[in-house]
């Protein structure tokens, strides 16, 4: 059974992965888009933050819906199919519209699948591992970002030696366009795998506050959120602060160390990858067991986790952005990326504590949404103007702006996780095991 339940999560974290292999590849092409194209960071911000969270945002909540409603495993292999074939599809984009367009698409199909793979994820893991299972899946986001930055500074290198430049039936064009087509195609046969998987149906009864009827409208979802208001106003500002500060920095960090330090992106690429492939999944592992200890764990060990996590990363993050010397720079770094995205394994953990079971999937979606909204759309953005407004031509102006937006958005995500420790101390887990419970068969 539990090999079963690893399976199921194993295969979720690798779409997970290819997600954020597709999504983050683009950080790497700034410098050929900017130039190719014409447009400033500001319009590289949009591209590359707002555009894909419009799209996250528009679909969010409906997926979560559908998460909580239909077959999660069609809804997760339709999205795989359409983002694939939306990254693909940039390489015929002429202009800097397109590339927006197909942007959009890709951020829209891709919020198909989070609120699905947490419900699965729900339904189909046994309560005393299901922290480190949702830590596990939240490595896909390292993972992903990890592999688009190992392996898209070497691929861009091999496609423009090898002078691969055509594509059947439409001719020549550039090597970033070319590496985003082949990115595209290999996420196709990725749709099929979760089919491998069986569906573990639904579980209403095991003891999650309000468990009730599977048919729950998204009224029924807010009157749930606004009754256990103390936990999930504070939850969902700490996971939004913390967003700003990790989608800030998986967006303009290449960026940055290349303007601060003068090293190529394929350097880069190779260094902060291998962080993200090695000391993200320590980290979302350690967090995963210290959150499951003592049968499940208890709300006060998720809540601690967050306090920690609040506490170390905007710390960290600040002074990254500080640092002078190159060597520094990677040790603090690797901190970072120990703790950064602990802040989602905490939220998902919670959410699936304290909400029932057939509304995970939406629940997580306003998560998701809010995240979406202030940390993939905002966060970008607010970077760029800062950097402009405040330090204007200062070469260091990026690195400066980071550093301010992280500083504040540490404070606010502080202060949250100390109300969440606060609301949820001496709170029982309501979750027993998932074996009590009794499921429902899929559709």
């Amino acid at each position: 059974m539990a090999a079963s339940q690893w399976a199921l999560v194993a295969t979720l974290t690798l779409v997970s992965m290819l997600a954020q292999i597709d999504k983050n590849v683009l950080v790497l092409m700034v410098g050929p888009i900017q130039r190719d194209f014409g447009v400033g960071d500001v319009q590289i911000s949009f591209l590359i933050g707002a555009a894909f969270a419009m799209a996250n945002i528009a679909i969010g909540l409906p997926a979560g819906w559908l998460a909580d409603r239909f077959n999660r495993r069609l809804i997760i292999a339709g999205g795989v199919l359409v983002w694939s074939l939306a990254v693909a599809s940039n390489a015929f984009a002429s202009t800097f519209l397109a590339l927006v367009v197909a942007r959009i698409v890709v951020g829209g199909a891709e919020a198909l699948i989070p609120p699905s793979a947490y419900s699965l994820i729900r339904d189909g893991v046994d309560a005393e591992r299901r922290a480190r299972a949702m830590s596990v899946y939240t490595m896909g986001l390292m993972l992903g970002t990890g592999l688009s930055l190992v392996l898209g500074g070497p691929m861009l290198a091999w496609i423009q030696s090898a002078g691969i430049r055509s594509i059947a039936g439409f001719g020549d064009v550039p090597p970033w366009q070319m590496a985003l087509f082949l990115i595209g195609l290999v996420g196709l046969p990725t749709a099929l795998l979760i089919g491998l998987n069986r569906d573990p149906g639904r579980h209403h009864a095991d003891g999650a506050a309000g468990g009730s009827a599977v048919k729950l409208g998204l009224a029924d979802v807010w009157r749930t959120l606004a009754a256990q208001r103390t936990v999930f106003l504070p939850l969902l500002v700490f996971a939004a602060a913390n967003s700003i500060i990790t989608f800030g920095l998986g967006s303009w960090i290449p960026t940055m160390t290349a303007r601060r330090f003068h090293i190529g992106m394929r350097e880069i690429g190779l260094m902060q990858g291998g962080l993200l492939l090695t000391m993200g999944p320590i980290g979302l592992w350690l967090a995963g067991l210290v959150m499951d200890r003592k049968r499940g764990g208890t709300l006060q060990n998720i809540a601690g986790v967050g306090v920690v996590v609040s506490a170390v990363v905007p710390t960290l993050a600040t002074l990254l952005c500080q640092s002078g010397n190159l060597a520094t720079f990677w040790s603090i770094d690797a901190a970072v990326v120990l703790f950064s995205w602990t802040f989602m394994a905490v939220t998902s953990t919670l959410v699936a504590r304290t909400v029932p079971p057939t509304m995970v999937g939406t629940a997580m979606a306003v998560v998701l949404v809010i995240n979406g909204l202030i940390g993939q759309g905002l966060a970008p953005t607010l970077i760029a103007v800062v950097g402009q407004r405040a330090y204007g031509n200062d070469p260091q102006s990026l690195s400066s702006a980071m550093g301010a937006v992280f500083t504040g958005a540490g404070i606010v995500a502080f202060a949250a996780a100390l109300l969440l420790y606060r609301a949820v101390k001496g709170r029982p887990s309501p979750v027993p095991a998932m074996t009590d419970a009794a499921p429902i068969a899929s559709r």
